[in-house]
């Protein structure tokens, strides 16, 4: 019951089980690549967590799981966390973000933290201007 989720372009595609999905009230989710300021696997899943108001879709069991979004002074957190899985934890420069922060119980998290760095990387030097801009 772990989270799937791609790189699709400059976007992340997150697929939610269904039990998460029910109580998150949320399916799917897409996020921009371009505001990404850090992505690191936590080892213990409750450490991703911040101190926070659960937000109006927010539903946990206690040590089992936890999925929504959380409201704190940063922003907003998007979790969906299952026990004895770690965490991919993908940090956002919130002002260009919905979510300050993402926490999610993925298959293979040190696989996809890889393939984000690097897709993170080519994003940060691709040349402001775009195709065929003035370098001088």
């Amino acid at each position: 019951m772990l989270v799937q989720a791609r790189v699709d372009g400059d976007h992340l595609l997150i697929r939610l089980p269904w039990r998460l999905a029910v109580a998150a009230r949320w399916r799917t989710l897409r996020v921009s690549l371009e505001p990404v300021a850090e992505v690191r696997v936590e080892p213990s899943w409750w450490r991703a967590l911040r101190i926070g108001t659960p937000g109006r879709d927010y539903r946990f069991r206690p040590g089992r799981w936890c999925a929504g979004e959380l409201v704190h002074a940063k922003g907003r957190d998007f979790v969906a966390l299952m026990e004895d899985a770690p965490a991919l934890v993908v940090d956002f420069y919130h002002w260009q973000s919905p979510y300050a922060r993402l926490a999610l119980s993925v298959g293979d998290p040190h696989g996809l933290a890889a393939l984000l760095r690097d897709r993170v990387g080519r994003l940060s030097r691709a040349p402001v201007g775009g195709v065929g801009a003035d370098a001088s």
